[in-house]
């Protein structure tokens, strides 16, 4: 009887192994299964695209604009002109157009001016948190004028995003650097165009980032 039981273990035995090779010897085999290939492939698409949001999410906004140097915020009265003069010291600003420094008491009423504003006033409206555009009117058609006074009538208006600090005035001083320039306290964008997406982006970036982002004026009306 032992003799029978070994022999029934040998016959499986070589039937497994010629099970064995025989699929080993059938075409394909020893290759990978082709859904774990498909799986392997959409993981390796998943971590290529979280690489790809992690490196763009870390480039910095072209449209943020460049810190200037920290010109203080000291108050003088209504009506003085800094730029130019020796009323607030010697050049008393850091950049062209001024983004801090010495400036007035009362900051200006949010909106749209045809006529050049006093520099030195609307400084006070960026150390309140908003955002003031400057623009050569020798620069720009008026098109451009046109949409530079919709956008910022819009943001004044409606408040979009909660934001309705913006002010749009030409500029009548020194060389601005560019067609148009946007500031808010302590940033500068350069800007060449009417482009309100660039404009947009910087105001996302820097809006009521101030010393004062709280104060006044209110929304007109």
């Amino acid at each position: 009887m032992a003799k029978r039981r070994t022999s029934g273990i040998q016959r499986r035995e070589r039937a497994s192994s010629d099970a064995l090779n025989r699929r080993l010897d059938a075409p394909g085999a020893g290759l990978p299964d082709w859904r774990l290939l498909a799986i392997g492939g959409v993981l390796l698409v998943g971590v290529i695209l979280v690489v790809l949001v992690l490196v763009l999410d870390s480039a910095p906004n072209p449209n943020a604009g460049t810190q200037q140097a920290d010109a203080g915020g000291l108050h003088f009265r209504d009506g003085t002109t800094c730029r130019g003069s020796t009323l607030c010291g010697a050049d008393p600003y850091t950049s062209t157009p001024a983004t801090s420094g010495p400036h007035w008491d009362t900051p200006a009423n949010w909106g749209v001016y045809s006529t050049p504003q006093n520099e030195s006033q609307l400084i006070h409206n960026l150390e309140h948190g908003g955002i003031v555009i400057w623009y050569d009117p020798d620069a720009l058609d008026a098109e451009e004028i046109d949409r530079l006074t919709s956008y910022v009538n819009s943001q004044v208006s409606s408040g979009l995003s909660g934001r309705y600090k913006f002010i749009l005035s030409p500029w009548s001083g020194e060389d601005l650097g560019a067609p148009i320039a946007v500031t808010s306290w302590r940033h500068l964008l350069l800007v060449d165009e009417a482009d309100t997406d660039a404009i947009g982006d910087f105001a996302g970036e820097r809006y009521g980032i101030a010393p004062e982002p709280g104060a006044g004026p209110p929304p007109p009306g």
